[in-house]
């Protein structure tokens, strides 16, 4: 069996290849139904990553954020027609067995952390693709109702509900949300849905996205901030992460947690005498595993969370040809002041 997959070859090209899909007997086939452009795609789709990287990566399949329905299953874990989220990241069982992972085994943790454990779109190709095989444990099933270009964003939200399983809710009275964008706005849709009393501040630099943060009480960055908070996440990244990272240690309470989830290609400085004297802990959260996608799965059951993330759907595309992939492209890339994804369909 045969199917397309689009590639990225060099800075911001993109070229179609034809792959061969083998039908295995213990693995599930599965037609991509939708996708969505995360901004580590964009970044080697602009080569804005370090040449040496980017060498070993070229060419490269993107897109790690997709949804389909299953077209065939030799082991019988799912129904032909079942929709089904594609998990982008796996290791095996050797892998976490090395010492070296043995904190993986941590629940706070999780596989994800694994040395080794390959990543779709960035270790190994990803699915900008029409069909795709996988050992069923790489696909959770969804609600049936749920549209698929809501459902396309399971995997931000999986990463958001990792992110919420390194912190103590039992010891947060006081939590400042950090960063006005997608990934700010979808830890925001996961805290008021799983702890719906919690005291959230998201702080921001533009009054029209902070406007999305409805359950929320929210500051302009800008402004002073008397207050302290004992948990801190950050959603920034990129160039601005500096200054979001000390903020956040200047408003930190003694012996406050701080959760960072930006991404920056740049080495930060922060106020490390600052973090000293508080006493604070710094937690790293990138990707996430099976259950968080399981968790996700079932948050989609409840009408008020799918009402949540509707919103971040700004346009759904239809992809006939390399055209409408870039288009897509930089649809995201310019997209700097509304939050939500042009997310792309066959």
């Amino acid at each position: 069996m045969f199917t397309n997959i689009y590639k990225v070859t060099s800075p911001t090209v993109i070229e179609k290849f034809v792959d061969n899909v083998e039908l295995e007997t213990d693995k599930v086939v599965v037609k991509v139904d939708y996708m969505a452009i995360c901004k580590a795609d964009i970044r080697y789709f602009l080569g804005a990553r370090d040449k040496n990287v980017l060498e070993h990566k070229y060419p490269l399949a993107p897109i790690h954020e997709a949804v389909g329905h299953v077209i065939k299953d030799p082991t019988n874990t799912f129904k032909k027609g079942d929709k089904v989220i594609l998990i982008p990241n796996s290791t095996t069982k050797e892998n976490l067995s090395r010492d070296i992972n043995y904190r993986c085994a941590r629940p706070d943790l999780g596989s994800n952390y694994a040395l080794n454990a390959t990543f779709r779109s960035s270790t190994t190709d990803g699915f900008l693709r029409q069909y795709y095989t996988c050992f069923p444990s790489l696909l959770v099933k969804y609600n049936d109702k749920i549209n698929g270009e809501i459902a396309v964003f399971s995997e931000l939200l999986s990463v958001s509900n990792a992110a919420l399983r390194r912190i103590d809710f039992s010891k947060v009275k006081k939590l400042a949300l950090f960063g006005d964008g997608i990934m700010g706005y979808v830890v925001y849709v996961m805290l008021v849905n799983k702890y719906n009393d919690l005291d959230i501040t998201v702080f921001g630099t533009m009054e029209e996205k902070l406007k999305m943060f409805k359950k929320a009480k929210t500051k302009l960055v800008s402004e002073p901030c008397n207050e302290w908070f004992d948990t801190l996440i950050e959603c920034v990244g990129g160039q601005y992460s500096e200054n979001a990272i000390n903020n956040m240690i200047n408003i930190a309470s003694v012996g406050a947690d701080l959760i960072l989830m930006g991404v920056s290609e740049s080495k930060i400085p922060l106020n490390t005498r600052l973090i000293l004297e508080k006493g604070l802990t710094i937690k790293g959260v990138t990707r996430s595993n099976r259950e968080d996608f399981e968790t996700v799965a079932s948050l989609f059951n409840n009408e008020e969370f799918v009402n949540d993330v509707r919103p971040l759907v700004l346009s759904v595309n239809n992809i006939n040809s390399l055209n409408d992939i870039y288009k897509c492209f930089y649809d995201d890339i310019n997209n700097k002041t509304v939050i939500g994804k042009n997310i792309m369909t066959w």
